[in-house]
């Protein structure tokens, strides 16, 4: 264990006070003209103005950056050495600055310290220090990079004129057991920064105690991430002039109002992720063509594409297990054929049909003995159809009330992956409706009226799709199947400093485009080549050579992208937000997550 005072004692011993041209040593001889008589009090200036002249010079440089009164110290070892002692140098002392010297305790030998006004311990490994071992002269403190994880030991009779305490860089996650008038009544300044604080209501009901705080750094804490942060910090801690290195005026306090008395979860976070354009999507293959054999029964394909990104956020347990087990038939270990019917008809009302070439729908998948995962944390944006530059205009919400696990994970990256859904849909037989009409015996028919004209209108625009039987059908959709077509990784880091990143990149593409095949040239000839032409020679029918059309690459997929975390600018964002519930000017803001 390294104790202050014998990191102390080494950096004094380095400043060689009892050394040329400092202390009483043998080249001060009374027969030299520069001999001084300290008992007669006799001084050669020129002698002495040469000795401080050599002192700051290369060959006695010493290291003084430790300490501001170094060089007054050294002065007086070359002017008055006699005066130099052990109490001497303790009491001289009044700033230290002991940085990064691996100390990890401060023992009761700074008490002798009687004068000390400043101390800087940073960058040390310290995990403790008691606030009766500090002189009580001490104004200034700073206890930064070290390893804290509370400040209970410093609350212990600590120095009743500190002024300004800074803790940053530290492990602290509460601060109510040791924020106190009590231990802190001068206190002016306080530095929490780049701690693990999160919790806002707790935290500023304890810094409201503090009436002599004017200045206050709470920067890169998880609490910063609220949105109501700042605006609850100036409301409840009303004495404040300076937060987070930025000055408070009378209009920042107005604004926020009592905002503090607001209903308001305040240690919930919440980010909109908003996805402008994407550019130069290629377009999915066309629909299949219908054949003679599968005209009665055709099939469709549908064509749609989202974003899918995974983003720590509040999971829902319950409805995160429900989507964990949907998840899990929709892609089971075991290959089959899964139908997902619309609203309208029944698994069990379904007519098999008869013809050959009609699909059979049955159920095969096996459910999975496999505990659920829970999904809740992937996020995608609503599904649209195709374009050249496809627009994602509803922003998806996040909302995180772990501030502490959101500062980590915005710490890292987030990869936003290109979705292509494919529904697959084909016809089968729809059962009978009972609520339609009972066709009307052919005897009874009345020709020629306006009743049965109306119903032959209203039979042609309805086209109801029937097979060669008569029989009604209806479209039947597959579950759908997702490709992952491209993705990108964006850094999330400027959303703890800025508080939004935004950009427009080149995606990574992860399937590739299908190939496109050059088609040939028409190989027919006019009628004169094929008689062989004014000549009458034979032989005109040879077919042309196919000249191969060059394919121009497309264009690489890029997508835009813009993160942001929701900053509350006044009370009426705050109401706003708390009525709706998603944001206050956009009504189209929906927050979505589906499994993979």
């Amino acid at each position: 264990m390294t104790k202050l005072l014998e990191t102390f004692y080494g950096d004094l011993s380095k400043l060689k006070l009892n050394q040329f041209p400092c202390g009483t040593g043998n080249w001060r001889l009374e027969e030299d003209p520069g001999y001084v008589d300290y008992h007669k009090g006799e001084v050669n200036q020129e002698t002495l103005f040469s000795l401080e002249e050599l002192a700051h010079s290369e060959v006695f440089n010493v290291k003084s950056d430790w300490s501001d009164d170094i060089t007054s110290l050294r002065q007086l070892a070359i002017k008055k050495p006699q005066v130099i002692s052990e109490q001497f140098i303790f009491q001289h002392f009044t700033t230290l600055r002991l940085v990064d010297r691996n100390i990890n305790e401060v023992d009761r030998g700074l008490l002798k310290f009687t004068n000390l006004q400043e101390l800087s311990l940073t960058g040390n490994c310290l995990k403790s220090v008691v606030g009766a071992h500090l002189p009580k002269s001490l104004t200034v403190l700073q206890l930064f990079a070290n390893k804290f994880t509370d400040l209970t030991d410093l609350t212990i009779n600590p120095p009743p004129n500190l002024q300004h305490l800074g803790v940053g860089y530290n492990r602290l996650t509460d601060l109510t057991s040791y924020i106190s008038p009590y231990y802190w009544p001068n206190l002016l300044s306080l530095d929490l920064s780049h701690n693990k604080i999160g919790h806002v209501m707790p935290t500023l009901q304890a810094l409201s105690q503090l009436h002599s705080l004017r200045n206050l750094s709470l920067i890169s804490n998880p609490i910063t991430l609220a949105p109501g942060y700042r605006g609850c910090t100036l409301d409840m801690v009303p004495q404040l002039q300076i937060l987070d290195d930025v000055s408070i005026s009378d209009d920042d306090r107005l604004h926020f109002t009592h905002i503090s008395k607001e209903a308001v979860e305040w240690d919930q976070a919440i980010l909109t992720v908003n996805f402008p354009v994407l550019e130069n999507l290629r377009q999915p293959p066309e629909n299949e063509a219908l054949d003679e054999a599968n005209f009665y029964f055709p099939i469709q394909k549908k064509f749609d594409y989202l974003i899918r990104f995974r983003f720590v956020c509040d999971v829902n347990v319950e409805k995160s297990r429900s989507e964990t087990e949907q998840r899990e038939k929709l892609q089971g270990t075991v290959p089959s054929i899964q139908v997902s019917l619309t609203p309208d008809i029944a698994t069990d009302n379904l007519i098999r049909p008869t013809t050959p070439a009609s699909r059979e729908i049955e159920e095969v998948t096996a459910p999975s003995d496999e505990d659920p995962i829970s999904v809740g944390d992937v996020f995608e944006t609503e599904a649209v159809a195709w374009e050249n530059n496809l627009q994602f205009l509803k922003p998806v919400i996040v909302k995180c009330s772990n501030l502490t696990e959101l500062e980590e994970f915005l710490n890292g990256e987030v990869q936003f992956t290109v979705v292509e859904r494919v529904i697959e849909s084909f016809t089968a037989i729809a059962p009978p409706d009972p609520s339609s009409p009972t066709p009307t015996p052919s005897g009874q028919k009345k020709k020629g009226g306006k009743d049965d004209k109306k119903k032959k209108k209203e039979d042609t625009g309805s086209k109801i799709l029937k097979d060669k039987d008569g029989n009604v059908l209806k479209w039947v959709d597959r579950s759908p199947t997702f490709n992952e077509i491209a993705n990108i990784k964006v850094d999330l880091k400027s959303l703890l400093s800025v508080g939004m990143t935004t950009g427009k990149t080149e995606c990574t593409v992860t399937e590739k485009p299908p190939a496109v095949t050059p088609q040939p040239e028409d190989g027919r000839q006019s009628a004169a080549s094929a008689k062989g032409g004014k000549g009458g020679k034979k032989g005109g029918n040879k077919k042309k050579v196919a000249t191969p059309v060059p394919v121009t690459p497309p264009e690489p997929l890029r997508m835009e992208y813009k993160l942001e975390r929701v900053r509350w600018k006044n009370l009426q964002d705050c109401k706003v937000w708390c009525q709706t519930g998603d944001g206050a000017t956009t009504t189209n803001q929906t927050i979505t997550s589906a499994p993979l």
